[in-house]
This record gives structure tokens, sequence and C-alpha cells, in this order.
């Protein structure tokens, strides 16, 4: 279950940091980083949601 509980935890951080980017920052290619790991952290938190649940 550890790896389940490190993968929802990641996406915890990766959305967090995702978030920041898309709406912080001012030019194109930052906006769309941030964009795509939003997208990439969802995926990742379903993968950890779907075995552990807290």
């Amino acid at each position: 279950m550890n790896r389940y509980k490190l993968s929802a935890l990641m996406g915890t951080v990766i959305m967090g940091i995702g978030s920041f980017m898309a709406c912080l920052a001012e030019k194109g290619p930052y906006i769309i980083t941030g964009n795509v790991l939003l997208m990439v952290s969802i995926f990742i938190m379903i993968y950890g949601y779907a075995k552990w649940q807290p």
C-alpha cells in the first residue's frame, strides 16, 4: 500500500505546483506546462486513490 500512498501524495504536490503555474504564469508556455501538470496529477491521484482510500 505504500506505493499507492506515495502516488496519492505526489499527485497532490504536483497538483499544487501545476495550479500555481497555471494561475500565476504570464507567458503561454508556462501556462500550458501548468495545465499539463494538472492533468498528469489527476491521473496519478486516480491511480493512488483507486487502491488506497484514507
